[in-house]
């Protein structure tokens, strides 16, 4: 893919050798945008997103978007397409290039991807005191719905009488899906089975059978559950929250309350921003940095 957008920028399709720039200008956006607001950075470290972007580029189902101007590399996209819902993020401009236009030009060809893809819903998490994304991504067409609290800090103890948790294994697939589908209207399998090769995944199971599943503890891992109960098992159950921390609906005032009480704190606020589809989850979730 090649696109010229205008006389100095283009965008085109990423190569290997785009990592170590591209996951330099990861870490100088966020940690410029958090500086200013005396917030932590997001990707946490340089080694993080070094692995990140690497991974991201080697990834089947991610698709990426350089940004060039006049030769230098000053931004990128990506968008996870390996499930029905596309997630798009990050979207990372240089902080010497930022309002000229990159952003949004990368933006626009992302969901200009998604469309003709006929995705039946995008969706991304967009850092709330980040005015400027929030305003690009409302002009662009997403709405709000959800305000998220990223919550960071020790492991709870506890227990809920008769749920277990353990690690997810490919059997489960079928079972995670149909919870999926009860809550959102869609499932994440392809998700979920990167997860479990990876080992991250793990489900929390009932006297009727797996009532949640997580593909991870922390900010790029998602999880769904029947019930607040059973995802406070399922959360209880991590090692550590990875990263920033685990993303909690704000408007689920139980399992905010649980966080709270048990010794987590709330570190950053965040948006859940969608195009196309949204049903109004029917069960708790924890979405990912991606949605």
């Amino acid at each position: 893919m090649h696109m010229t957008t205008s006389p100095t920028l283009t965008l085109r399709a990423p190569q290997a050798d785009d990592a170590d720039r591209c996951a330099t200008i990861f870490f100088d956006a966020f940690e410029s945008i958090a500086t200013r607001h005396n917030l932590p950075i997001e990707p946490g470290s340089r080694e993080f997103t070094a692995f990140k972007m690497k991974q991201m580029l080697g990834a089947e189902g991610i698709f990426g978007l350089i940004a060039e101007r006049e030769g230098q590399v000053v931004g990128s996209a990506f968008v996870d397409e390996r499930d029905a819902i596309a997630g798009i993020g990050p979207v990372i401009v240089d902080p010497g290039h930022q309002d000229g236009g990159v952003g949004q030009a990368l933006m626009q060809t992302l969901l200009a991807r998604e469309h003709e893809r006929a995705v039946p819903g995008i969706r991304l998490v967009q850092t709330a005191y980040h005015y400027r994304s929030l305003a690009l991504y409302a002009k662009l067409g997403f709405v709000i719905r959800e305000p998220l609290s990223v919550m960071q800090g020790p492991v709870p103890d506890y227990t809920v009488p008769g749920i277990g948790v353990r690690p997810a294994a490919t059997d489960d697939v079928e079972a995670c899906a149909e919870l999926c589908t009860r809550v959102h209207g869609h499932d994440r399998s392809q998700e979920l089975l990167g997860a479990i090769a990876a080992g991250s995944a793990a489900v929390a199971e009932g006297p009727s059978g797996i009532c949640a599943y997580a593909t991870g503890f922390g900010y790029g891992w998602h999880a769904v559950g029947v019930t607040d109960q059973a995802m406070a098992a399922l959360i209880a159950s991590a090692e550590s929250f990875m990263g920033l921390g685990i993303i909690v609906p704000s408007r689920n005032t139980w399992l905010m309350r649980w966080c709270l009480n048990h010794g987590l704190r709330i570190v950053q606020q965040s948006t859940l921003m969608t195009i196309g589809l949204y049903n109004e989850p029917a069960g708790a979730y924890l979405p990912s940095i991606a949605y």
